[in-house]
């Protein structure tokens, strides 16, 4: 698939057949997302997966919008470092994108879960262990696997509505 195509075609998945994400593509998916760009080349990010079904589980009880959690193959969770950069929230989705699109263009499906100030945020971090890298913020969840169905697309803003020449 091409990067184009790629971006046209893309669409959050909530619904996953109870089959797991090949290691050699969960692998490339985690080499896109470190090859997002960061500010300054300071590369915040802090990339946790998850994929013990007891913690899936815990992360989809804790998630305002993330019940599907559970029926995922896996979870990614993204998070930065504030001590290395103010730039964590731009770096981290940069991450957080490429990881969506590289799942896609392999046949997967994931749905972006914001984490950012959510009220869940200490709970997510404490469920994955994050203590362990450092002082870390949360910024996404995505669990993946393969799709069980598609849901139609969402209603997107004309680029007549959205664009803006000046």
């Amino acid at each position: 698939m091409d990067a184009i195509e790629c971006l046209m075609t893309r669409r959050s998945v909530r619904r996953y057949k109870k089959e797991d994400v090949k290691e050699d593509d969960l692998l490339s998916m985690l080499k896109c997302a470190l090859l997002a760009p960061s500010g300054s080349n300071k590369q915040v990010w802090e990339i946790f997966v998850i994929r013990d079904k007891e913690r899936l589980a815990k992360l989809s009880e804790v998630c305002t919008y993330g019940r599907f959690i559970r029926d995922a193959s896996l979870c990614i969770v993204v998070a930065g470092d504030e001590a290395k950069s103010g730039h964590i929230l731009e770096d981290c989705s940069a991450a957080s994108e490429n990881i969506l699109l590289a799942a896609h263009a392999l046949g997967y499906g994931g749905c972006w879960i914001a984490g950012w100030g959510k009220p869940y945020e200490d709970g997510v971090l404490d469920i994955i262990g994050a203590e362990k890298v450092g002082k870390v913020r949360l910024v996404s969840l995505i669990p993946i696997g393969v799709p069980d169905g598609r849901d139609d697309p969402k209603e997107k803003r004309s680029s007549e509505d959205a664009v803006h020449f000046v």
